[in-house]
């Protein structure tokens, strides 16, 4: 028996679609008998998602465009709807990524250009589709977040900042947004094996992340899919870790602190079930 398709016909835009989370997105929706938007800045990997989606039958829609510039998110906006008549699903997960201290030199430059893709990125573009789904009086939004949106790591201040802004955003969106018929929601994921962080030299890696192994791509995607489908205003992904981090921080803020030390242990990480045997760069390598 054929199985059934979720979001047949829906027109989905996923920024950030060329690598990581948003391809593993952009190809399960697609699965799903979406009419997939690929968008990110790189014209040549976005032709690659499309060449595998096409593949099997699903249907997409190549646009490159830089979040971080406003006129053309708007061209792209304006291509969607020439095409399609609609939109209903947004999922901003476009995203760059930098580690460093506080007192590295390159940490202000470094926040600018998060603020300017990572942020102002998903501002831009909730803006501009948020006229066409109100006019439908539908539709989803999804912004990509991190768990350190909801707990800082050490070396990661810059990043951390970022995603607690965009857990902010989202937040006021949500309530603003009540009673329009617009979904908003967020997705909290740990570690997770992308190409954010590949350049980076694992002595400058935050220290938790040198003791965890990180999730597949594939595996924060079907939670965004799940987490769209269902309406799920907060998605943390795994869910009981991150949780138990967060319960902690919310009693206080010293038990978070020894929580966050100690998942920089590989013997504890692995008691809580955060490192399997490979860490990040490990496992980078491994497929490289």
């Amino acid at each position: 028996m054929k199985k059934n398709k979720r979001f047949t016909n829906q027109v989905v835009i996923i920024t950030g679609a060329s690598s990581g989370i948003g391809k593993a997105t952009a190809i399960k929706l697609s699965r799903e008998g979406a009419k997939v938007v690929l968008v990110s800045r790189t014209r040549e990997k976005l032709e690659e998602v499309a060449d595998q989606i096409k593949e099997f039958g699903g249907q997409s829609l190549v646009i490159p465009t830089d979040v971080s510039k406003e006129q053309e998110v708007i061209k792209m906006v304006e291509q969607v709807i020439a095409t399609y008549k609609r939109i209903d699903i947004l999922f901003n997960n476009a995203g760059m990524s930098y580690v460093g201290r506080f007192d590295d030199p390159s940490f202000i430059g470094d926040l600018n250009k998060m603020l300017q893709v990572d942020l102002l990125g998903a501002v831009h573009t909730t803006k501009h589709v948020l006229k066409f789904m109100k006019q439908l009086g539908s539709g989803s939004i999804m912004n990509m977040s991190s768990v350190v949106g909801r707990k800082a790591f050490p070396h990661f201040g810059a990043y951390s900042s970022v995603m607690h802004a965009i857990v902010g955003f989202t937040d006021s969106l949500r309530q603003e947004l009540k009673g329009t018929g617009i979904h908003i929601s967020i997705i909290h994921p740990a570690l997770t094996q992308t190409a954010l962080l590949d350049e980076i030299d694992p002595e400058k890696m935050p220290p938790p992340f040198k003791a965890m192994t990180p999730m597949a791509p594939e595996v924060v995607a079907k939670a965004v899919v799940n987490g769209f489908y269902h309406k799920r205003r907060r998605i943390i992904i795994p869910f009981l870790q991150p949780s138990a981090l967060f319960l902690l921080d919310t009693l206080s803020n010293k038990l978070g602190d020894l929580m966050v030390r100690m998942l920089s242990n590989k013997f504890f990480a692995s008691i809580f079930r955060m490192y399997k045997g490979r860490t990040y760069h490990e496992v980078s390598n491994s497929s490289s």
